[in-house]
């Protein structure tokens, strides 16, 4: 090389960290399972017809040894074993699964919890929906506000500062086979799950019998 060669800033500057290549290179083999961190800035897919686009499906949530809840999808062909699942397994919740990505490259599976009045939902759902909706247009960050029982809600102001790379606009996984890679095997689908098997059974008891018979007031 010529040692009186000059480079000009723009040559010099660097737009990304190259590590593991560029963004059109890289191989996305892993897709989280969550909403992002709160120092991500994230956008959402468009899959067709915006945030209405994604699938709902409803979650249970199993702690580990450690304490931490871990979100499960509820998944089968059988309408009957998705309902009955609903009414046996704890905190099972309605929610939209939500694909999209965050400005370094890491897509993700947020279950944003379903709300059907948002004036009735309680603060995390009503913002948890509301900041998911607006990434689906801007680049956004999720901050928990504990005290508040909220989210807060973080707009990017130079929005341009991302690069407009193509990953950020077309998912570089199709969406089911991302869905597949968050829950990884934490999938109830059938009857021999251990999370099902071990929900135990709802036994009525006798006022609630006599209840429905007639025989008793509610």
């Amino acid at each position: 090389m010529n040692k009186n060669s000059h480079f000009t800033l723009d040559q010099v500057a660097a737009t990304a960290d190259y590590k593991q290549g560029l963004p059109s290179t890289r191989k996305y083999t892993m897709v989280d399972l969550g909403k992002p961190g709160p120092d991500d800035w994230f956008r959402g897919y468009d899959l067709g017809n915006g945030f209405d686009g994604f699938t709902k499906a409803h979650i249970t949530k199993k702690k580990d040894a450690e304490g931490k809840p871990h979100p499960y999808l509820i998944a089968s062909s059988d309408e009957d074993f998705k309902a009955a699942c609903v009414q046996k397994l704890k905190n099972v919740q309605y929610v939209h699964l939500y694909y999209g990505i965050t400005s370094h490259y890491r897509p993700f599976i947020w279950p944003v919890v379903a709300v059907e009045d948002i004036n009735d939902a309680i603060g995390w759902h009503a913002t948890g929906i509301e900041i998911a909706q607006a990434g689906m247009s801007r680049w956004t960050q999720i901050q928990s506000d504990k005290p508040n029982s909220r989210y807060i809600h973080v707009d990017l102001e130079d929005q341009k500062s991302v690069p407009d790379y193509e990953v950020y606009k077309k998912a570089p996984i199709d969406y089911e086979t991302a869905i597949n890679k968050a829950f990884r095997e934490r999938i109830i689908s059938d009857e021999n799950h251990p999370i099902y098997k071990n929900a135990g059974t709802i036994v009525e008891s006798s006022f609630v019998n006599n209840t429905k018979k007639g025989i008793a007031r509610p």
